[in-house]
């Protein structure tokens, strides 16, 4: 067999050919070297997030090389340890090519001072689809767990009909100052609406919760506490306020109530921050099926929630036939600009939290929402008691069912939290 001789500045080493069609031949491997022990990632994976990272453990000073379906795609050595006496140290390697949908075979064979270990072998696939991890909707796999896009939707009448709730994942609501309600609307960052606003100003638990989601968050200002609590958090703020955001943002008219996004300014926003091949580090909820017609229930019960009087009153009205949740706001249907349509949704959560403490003369308020309380996810025309957990400001708020403890799943779609301070008045009929 031809011998390579090592060189300074190549992996190439003793008895390792490269053939023209990119193969690797490697030498006889002798029995005494241990082989690569990999933990990630693991057999018969299914690789969701790219680009493709291998990681283990291999004997101090040696190098392991990686064979992914018949060719050679690199190496990595084994990282320095401070201690004398260890015998092995870890590894870790990253493969920069995006993976087309399919199953690998992955080979790793570890080299030190001219002799060769045996090969591991494993087999990973990459899924054509996935279910997205904010909503449980199939997509391509490359779109399951890209960075979502949070932005902060005014809730006054002048601001009524919004445009682009009806394309959110999820949205929270609840009160922002003087009794009015405000929304942060999470979207997937491949679904962006032609149309997105009123864009209003940010309060520090909408931070939390769009830290939640590691979400890129799009806002015009917001309060002090809010402000501090972005940098606290190091939450991905685009203040449309700041020269940093601005372009991402324009005018339909003068006021507070006309500051807009459009598909095209958030797709430049995440072109110019390098935010399109990121994977947000976050926990998921779990997702299921709708139920099927004849098992739901033949009622159309439904959900009134007074934040403030009939300005700021909600109603949501299941509707058996598409197993959806229709909402009203202040009595008149609640449309999305964008398509004329009535606003649904496949899940409702009622989340109760302590009463409100008012801040300041502008009357902002602050909300506890860690640790632990009462809520009811109403889903599949069913109202289930639930129990609401968030161990800090970043966690994921999850939700548990009261009568097995269980995490509870939701519908695939779209969720709206509705977090209700105090003992206002929420009713179901």
């Amino acid at each position: 067999m031809l011998q390579l001789q090592p060189m300074k500045r190549l992996f190439l080493l003793p008895a390792v050919v490269l053939c023209a069609a990119g193969f690797l031949v490697l030498a006889k491997p002798a029995a005494a070297l241990d082989r690569a022990l990999v933990y990630g990632p693991k057999a018969d994976a299914n690789i969701l997030d790219q680009p493709l990272k291998i990681a283990g453990i291999i004997p101090v000073n040696s190098r392991v090389f990686f064979v992914l379906n018949g060719r050679v795609i690199g190496s990595a050595g084994a990282q320095k340890t401070k201690n004398k006496k260890a015998t092995t140290s870890a590894f870790s390697f990253t493969y920069k090519k995006t993976l087309k949908a399919g199953t690998y075979a992955l080979e790793t064979q570890v080299y030190k001072s001219g002799e060769w270990s045996d090969k591991t072998s494993q087999s990973i696939t990459v899924p054509a689809k996935w279910q997205r991890k904010i909503d449980g909707m199939q997509v391509k796999t490359s779109e399951w767990n890209k960075l979502p896009i949070g932005i902060m939707i005014e809730n006054t009448p002048d601001a009524r009909p919004q445009a682009g709730l009806g394309q959110a994942s999820v949205v929270y609501e609840t009160l922002a100052e003087g009794g009015v309600t405000r929304f942060l609307a999470i979207f997937p960052q491949a679904t962006k609406p032609k149309l997105v606003g009123p864009v209003r100003s940010s309060r520090p638990y909408y931070v939390d919760w769009a830290k939640e989601y590691d979400a890129i968050y799009l806002h015009a200002g917001g309060s002090r506490d809010a402000l501090n609590e972005i940098g606290k958090l190091k939450v991905r703020s685009f203040d449309a306020l700041t020269k940093r955001a601005y372009s991402f943002t324009f005018r339909k008219c003068v006021g507070v109530h006309c500051l807009f996004t459009d598909k095209a300014r958030l797709q430049g926003l995440v072109n110019k921050y390098k935010l399109t091949t990121q994977n947000a580090i976050s926990q998921g909820w779990i997702f299921k099926n709708d139920v099927p017609l004849k098992n739901r229930p033949k009622h159309s019960k439904k959900i009134t929630i007074d934040f403030n009087g009939r300005t700021y009153r909600v109603d949501w009205q299941y509707d058996r036939k598409t197993n959806r949740y229709k909402r009203w706001n202040g009595g008149v249907i609640a449309k999305d600009r964008n398509t004329g349509k009535q606003l649904t949704a496949a899940n409702i959560v009622v989340m109760r939290v302590p009463k409100e403490k008012v801040l300041d003369r502008k009357l902002r308020i602050s909300l506890k929402l860690t640790g632990k309380g009462s809520a009811t996810l109403y889903r599949d025309g069913n109202a289930i008691n639930v129990q609401w957990r968030k161990a800090s400001a970043s966690a994921r708020t999850k939700f548990y069912s009261k009568a097995t403890g269980k995490e509870i799943e939701f519908n695939r779609g779209q969720t709206w939290i509705e977090v209700v301070p105090g003992t206002r008045k929420v009713t179901y009929r």
